[in-house]
């Protein structure tokens, strides 16, 4: 395994600018942002992303994932730019707007043929292209992932990761194992269901977490959401996830 750099998903501070993001990234001595297509760099808007790059630059830290918010259907090439002008070697895409039990085979394969032309798309921009695991798509158990992975049949193609906040630590090492060589990045918070609980919370589940992904090529482990949208907050996590990633 490599090194495992720290980040920052930018919808942990939703209502800060992407100025303050940089800047709170910085001071918490992170080393990237993923940052959000939903509101801090819209598909399209590139003096957005512009904006992002340069002040990630300025503040030292990477931008190695676009997290787009593209759920397979519709216009990629928007997309595309946007990580382009970002800097961004990633794009996060979510895998649909159904679960895997809800979903037609139809509309699976619409899925499936969607996420090859952009898969395409982001190999030739060398770039990769990294499914959110997550319930409500395609990829909401290990199982559904894995058979949309194998599907698209893609070496770009990846999963991020996240425990769910509503199943128990067995199911989510679990889940984690079936997955673990297929993880690019990972999302981490300390969730029980809607509580959000600092992230030493959950410490003996994130060190079991990262015993299983120190044995794969994960790439970044990015802080997504915290208690408050506190810089206090930010700080404290972040130390955390350093102490959580150099004792793996």
């Amino acid at each position: 395994m490599g090194i495992i750099k720290t980040g920052l998903v930018s919808v942990t501070f939703r209502s800060r600018t992407r100025e303050k993001i940089s800047l709170l990234a910085h001071d918490a001595e992170l080393c990237e942002i993923q940052w959000g297509g939903d509101i801090h760099v819209p598909h399209g808007d590139l003096e957005a992303a512009y904006d992002a790059r340069i002040l990630c630059m300025l503040a030292d830290i990477g931008t190695y994932s676009y997290g787009s918010y593209y759920r397979c259907g519709g216009d990629f090439a928007q997309v595309a730019d946007t990580a382009s002008a970002l800097g961004a070697k990633n794009i996060r895409v979510w895998a649909g707007t159904k679960g895997s039990a809800d979903v037609s085979e139809d509309e699976s394969r619409a899925a499936v043929e969607a996420a090859r032309a952009a898969a395409d798309k982001a190999g030739a921009l060398d770039m990769s292209l990294s499914f959110e695991f997550h319930g409500g798509t395609l990829t909401d158990t290990p199982d559904s992932a894995l058979r949309l992975l194998d599907e698209i049949d893609r070496p770009n193609v990846y999963t991020h990761w996240q425990p769910n906040q509503y199943r128990d630590l067995d199911y989510n090492i679990d889940a984690l194992k079936r997955v673990a060589d297929r993880v690019d990045i990972v999302h981490v918070f300390a969730w029980e269901g809607e509580r959000r609980l600092p992230l030493s919370a959950h410490m003996d589940a994130w060190r079991r977490y990262f015993d299983i992904l120190s044995e794969h090529d994960v790439k970044c482990a990015m802080l997504e959401f915290l208690p408050s949208e506190t810089r206090d907050d930010l700080l404290r996590d972040a130390e955390t996830l350093r102490e959580l990633i150099e004792k793996a």
